[in-house]
């Protein structure tokens, strides 16, 4: 990944709440909640004392909360109780784990990737999305490395040669497009296969 760099992360919708939401971004295992102001933060998904995964735990007075001593995270990513000494005691700051910039804008939680802290450009958006723009969104996971993921999801030439079974049935070889409109600020991708049957596919376009 390019460094110094916003990226989208999460949507908005996946990030409840009183709740831990725990992914792998950039190699990293990362963990997100929520604060008091509804705001998003993420530190990494590795505790400190022990290297068990936070994402297990619980959210305690909007800290991040050790699933194993119960250790207790702020959103800076340092260690603000250890329960076994008492939640008075003084903690050393040499109890803390990365903290991971973020913002929700658009809809999505947006992650800097970055050890830089100082002179960090806004979210980079569509001018033309940013306002009455909607749009409705799924997961999935899927066993494989990212770029494989992109990769098969806009090579339709291969389906009725892999997936001839299921989305590739019918022997469908021939392509039509990609092609892309837009109408009232909503862009349509679409592409059609069909039987060879001695005729030319129409190229790509965009409208």
């Amino acid at each position: 990944m390019i460094k110094n760099q916003w990226y989208v992360v999460l949507d908005s919708k996946e990030l409840k709440k009183n709740k831990l939401t725990g992914v792998t971004r950039f190699s990293d295992k990362l963990v997100f909640w929520r604060d008091e102001n509804n705001d998003a933060h993420c530190i990494f998904d590795k505790c400190c004392h022990r290297g068990a995964s936070l994402r297990a735990g619980k959210v305690i007075d909007y800290h991040v909360a050790c699933p194993f001593h119960g250790f207790q995270y702020d959103s800076s990513g340092n260690v603000t109780c250890i329960p076994a000494n008492g939640k008075n005691a003084k903690v050393s700051d040499n109890y803390k784990v990365n903290a991971y910039l973020v913002r929700e804008a658009y809809g999505f939680i947006w992650l800097w990737y970055s050890d830089e802290r100082k002179n960090i450009p806004e979210i980079p958006y569509f001018e033309d999305l940013k306002e009455g723009f909607s749009y409705g969104g799924f997961s999935e996971t899927w066993a494989v490395h990212y770029t494989r993921a992109i990769e098969n999801q806009l090579d339709v030439v291969h389906l009725p040669f892999v997936h001839t079974s299921t989305i590739g049935k019918g022997d469908k070889t021939l392509v039509n497009g990609p092609v892309v409109k837009w109408e009232d600020n909503l862009m349509t991708f679409y592409v059609k296969n069909q039987k060879d049957n001695g005729h030319k596919s129409r190229k790509s376009q965009t409208k």
